[in-house]
């Protein structure tokens, strides 16, 4: 078990910073196959800059060419990917195809949960594969279709009620889609669970926000952000926290 956690500890280290990678490039529109470059002085990056995590220490968080502050976001981001991973398998306890579900649904919420906190955007290119990905694999596991439909329609229709009734001013359409979204990776109850958990840190959020006078009322937050935490949070203990709740 401790060589399986390290394993996918790594695995999610290198898939951070993929999504690290996904992320700016798909904000640029750059390629996803040209070389990686430092993005203040555009100096082609060396291999040995690219080694996930280690790198920004080494570098002491540092450019190598031109000595400029790296973001915080990369190493983070890296780190809280491969802590993920290995709380997936955790959960799994094996390696099963259940298990690369959950991994495929972290990965995908977690490049939400960055996207939408740095650019208040939730793409369409992310989101619809996502969709039609997760349904497919969650009925190769054997989870019952109608509860999946169901937790679709609550999903989008939660927030696409909101979208309507504020014309667009509390939820965007990125934020109906996510919600289709989690309702395919959870089901109904567990997309239920997942709103009520989104909007319970969202409202914390917007209070500290709004006591450290960083925000004022009528300002946007990233719902997808919140949505996106909260999904993770059930992913992983979602049937704990309702055995413990009734």
């Amino acid at each position: 078990m401790g060589l399986e956690l390290i394993i996918f500890f790594i695995l999610g280290l290198i898939f951070g910073s993929f999504i690290n990678s996904l992320v700016y490039r798909l904000k640029n529109n750059l390629s996803l196959w040209e070389r990686s470059y430092c993005p203040k002085c555009k100096q082609v990056l060396k291999y040995a800059d690219l080694i996930p995590f280690l790198s920004f220490i080494f570098l002491g968080g540092k450019c190598r060419f031109c000595h400029k502050q790296i973001s915080w976001q990369y190493p983070l981001v890296e780190l809280i990917t491969g802590i993920l991973f290995a709380l997936i398998f955790l959960k799994n306890g094996t390696l099963n195809f259940a298990l690369f579900c959950d991994l495929f649904f972290v990965l995908v919420l977690i490049f939400i949960f960055v996207f939408d906190l740095k650019y208040y955007l939730i793409l369409d290119k992310i989101i619809w594969p996502a969709l039609i990905v997760g349904l497919i694999m969650n009925l190769l596991i054997g989870l019952n279709w109608l509860d999946l439909i169901l937790g679709l329609g609550l999903g989008a229709g939660f927030f696409l009620l909101q979208y309507l009734v504020s014309n667009a001013k509390w939820v965007g359409l990125g934020d109906v889609k996510l919600g289709a979204l989690i309702g395919i990776m959870l089901g109904w109850k567990l997309t239920l669970l997942t709103i009520v958990i989104a909007y319970l840190i969202g409202g914390l959020t917007a209070i500290i926000l709004l006591i450290g006078k960083q925000k004022k009322f009528g300002d946007v937050l990233p719902m997808g952000t919140f949505l996106s935490l909260a999904t993770i949070i059930v992913l992983l203990w979602g049937s704990v926290i309702l055995s413990f709740y009734f």
